[in-house]
């Protein structure tokens, strides 16, 4: 047998032994980055929870967002049954926000976590959004305006005679354009109204009065007629286009408090002041205007013997101004008490 030399015999060895330390180095390198590992997962934290709504029903698809401090943040959705869960969290201090559409945004703003620490959050309850309060000025006042001439044409007198044109509560809302015109054509074409035009002509016919008219059938139908024309085109003219144009109230503020001297001295002040849409006092130029133009409007359908002249229209213009003041006392002091609905006006 052939003998080994004995330097090859120390390399052997050499070799053999540097083997065996390699293998056991990577074998303990192994072991550590396992256990490196292991301590890394372990070290991550967790976050869950579940959102509900008022009523107890669980909210899906909820955005929940974790922030750092640090700025850095996590988000994910709630699923079907309203759960989340964030399982691979770095220790520190986050704020929890819960957000959902029609809902108001939820937030906790302390959520502290330990390394490796496992949070269940308690049960997150979102509450229904609340609807802003703030709306177009104009299409408010329209609408509280139009409940408020809802209720007036409700009134009537022993229950029978329209008393459309008095506000029997504080502080009302001007009337649009649109809704004056309303309120005057609503009032043109009451069947009361016309049935007491109807009364008035059917009282005339044989009588001395616009006797150019004539009698019978006839002759009521001209005062019928000349009558409804008379009220019809006073109050679109005299208490709707007019008051439209020039922007002011055609309707009486019922004062209802203060002295009787006091009481008294209002209503009659309304033969030539009214209450402008802009909520000031002004001067009456519609009634005045009101009463002029309907006057020279009949002269155009009166017989020639009974149309009046620019001296009777001046008169009769100035007689429904007074007019205007003398109505106003009657609503002051009796007409309230006489109405139908006028204890409760003016809401919605």
């Amino acid at each position: 047998m052939r003998s080994v030399h004995p330097c090859l015999q120390v390399r052997f060895a050499a070799v053999f032994v540097f083997s065996i330390v390699q293998l056991a180095a990577q074998q303990q390198q192994g072991t550590t980055g396992s256990i490196a590992q292991s301590t890394a997962i372990a070290a991550t934290s967790v976050v869950q929870g579940r959102v509900l709504d008022e009523t107890g029903a669980e909210i899906s698809a909820a955005p929940v967002t974790l922030r750092l401090q640090s700025g850095e943040s996590y988000t994910t959705n709630t699923d079907a049954e309203g759960n989340y869960s964030f399982p691979a969290l770095p220790a520190g201090e986050f704020a929890l926000t819960v957000t959902a559409p029609g809902f108001s945004t939820f937030t906790n703003p302390q959520i502290v976590l330990a390394p490796g620490q496992t949070v269940q959050i308690t049960d997150v309850t979102l509450h229904v959004a609340a609807v802003s309060s703030h709306a177009d000025v104009t299409a408010s006042k329209r609408e509280v305006a139009e409940a408020q001439m809802q209720s007036e044409v409700k009134q009537r007198l022993i229950g029978i005679l329209p008393n459309y044109y008095v506000v029997y509560y504080k502080d009302p809302v001007p009337l649009t354009a649109g809704q004056k015109m309303h309120l005057a054509f609503r009032l043109a074409i009451d069947p009361v109204n016309i049935g007491i035009d109807a009364a008035q002509a059917a009282a005339q016919t044989n009588s001395e009065n616009y006797k150019e008219y004539g009698t019978g059938a006839e002759g009521f139908g001209k005062r019928f007629a000349a009558a409804y024309a008379d009220d019809f085109i006073g109050t679109i003219v005299g208490s709707g286009l007019i008051n439209a144009l020039l922007r002011q109230d055609p309707r009486y503020y019922y004062k209802g408090t203060g002295t009787v001297p006091s009481r008294v001295l209002y209503a009659l002040s309304w033969s030539f002041r009214c209450k402008g849409d802009n909520g000031k006092w002004q001067l009456n130029y519609s009634a005045l205007l009101g009463h002029v133009v309907t006057a020279s409007i009949s002269n155009l359908y009166y017989p020639q013997a009974i149309s009046n002249s620019p001296g009777e229209t001046a008169k009769y213009s100035a007689l429904g101004l007074a007019s205007e003041g003398a109505n106003a006392l009657l609503q002051e002091f009796l007409f309230k008490k006489l109405t139908t609905h006028s204890h409760d006006p003016g809401k919605l």
